[in-house]
């Protein structure tokens, strides 16, 4: 994994003329994945993060006239009512981009033949459901590895944006796997590698292993996201905690490189279509629906004051049209 957080080489004055890009994204993560890492049994019927707290986010987005970038769990695109979703995003100007096809965390430790046969599968998805190749990926849960960065660069996406560059959270989500894992229903999650969540020093090229104690540049681009002093800049820290999630914002926008902004449908999602099993293992969910909203409107129009919003796939255009990486 050493390769992983390596940035070599870095020009701050190439770097300058993204300092004022921001993106939103937006992992499209069911409720089966909550539930599975809560170790709560699957529910059955629609599934309302990806139907109403999708139509949420669009028409967020719509208001703000965002464009913005989804990561998509392929599998979920064999639902006609998810499928349609994703292509009104699309049609809207939003990126589509891969996020698996099954969304399983152990991703990162398969073999480069199992990965290569997801990756696949998952692109030939995107490109049937909308006629377009995706040239983003991210992991699911952030887990990252040398195997899943070579069959991403071989896949021939033109960025990652795997690494949340925060050890708070590879801690506290370890604290939770590991309090799940005495009960009658462990969590689903991995606790992955903790260097994958080391500081990172913003949009790199992530260096190959080769033979020897060479290494060599890779021609994929790494889009870390925000985690300002190691805390992630994410939904849960924006609409769970008005005070943490608006001095984080401050601290985002200090930046000098560019910034992600990283959703989930829960976040946008309202409570009351929610069963009480979740809502009562999830904090967020605990905060009216209204509230919710209300403090995410405010971080957006405060980062939309001072940058402008752009899918990640013209951030990573833009860094290797800079020169700097």
């Amino acid at each position: 994994m050493e390769s992983v957080v390596n940035v070599g080489r870095w020009a701050t004055d190439s770097m300058n003329s993204l300092a004022g890009l921001a993106s939103l994204t937006i992992d499209l993560d069911g409720v089966r994945h909550y539930r599975s890492i809560h170790g709560l049994e699957p529910q059955k019927g629609d599934d309302p993060f990806l139907t109403q707290g999708l139509d949420c986010f669009l028409d967020f987005c719509a208001d703000f006239g965002i464009p913005a970038t989804l990561f998509v769990v392929t599998e979920d695109l064999q639902n006609e009512a998810i499928a349609q979703r994703v292509r009104r995003a699309a049609n809207e100007g939003h990126e589509i981009a891969c996020h698996s096809h099954g969304h399983d965390y152990s991703m990162s430790r398969w073999s480069p033949s199992q990965i290569g046969d997801e990756l696949a599968r998952s692109i030939a998805a995107i490109e049937d459901l909308l006629g377009k190749r995706p040239v983003g990926f991210r992991a699911p849960g952030y887990n990252l590895s040398e195997t899943l960065l070579d069959a991403i660069e071989t896949a021939g996406f033109s960025y990652d944006s795997s690494l949340l560059p925060s050890p708070a959270y590879w801690g506290a989500r370890g604290l939770v796997i590991a309090l799940k894992s005495v009960g009658d229903r462990p969590s689903a999650s991995l606790v992955g590698n903790p260097k994958a969540f080391l500081p990172q020093r913003g949009p790199f090229r992530p260096k190959r292993k080769t033979k020897g104690w060479r290494s060599k540049t890779r021609d994929l681009v790494e889009l870390p996201m925000t985690a300002p002093m190691g805390l992630p800049w994410i939904g849960t820290t924006v609409v769970g905690s008005e005070h943490l999630g608006w001095n984080l914002t401050r601290l985002a926008l200090r930046s000098h490189k560019p910034i992600d902004l990283e959703l989930h449908p829960i976040d946008v999602t309202p409570e009351d279509s929610v069963d009480a099993d979740l809502r009562r293992v999830r904090r967020d969910l605990q905060v009216p629906f209204v509230e919710r909203i209300r403090r995410l409107r405010r971080t957006v129009e405060r980062v939309a004051g001072a940058r402008r919003f752009v899918p990640l796939a013209e951030v990573a255009r833009r860094v290797g049209a800079s020169g700097a990486l």
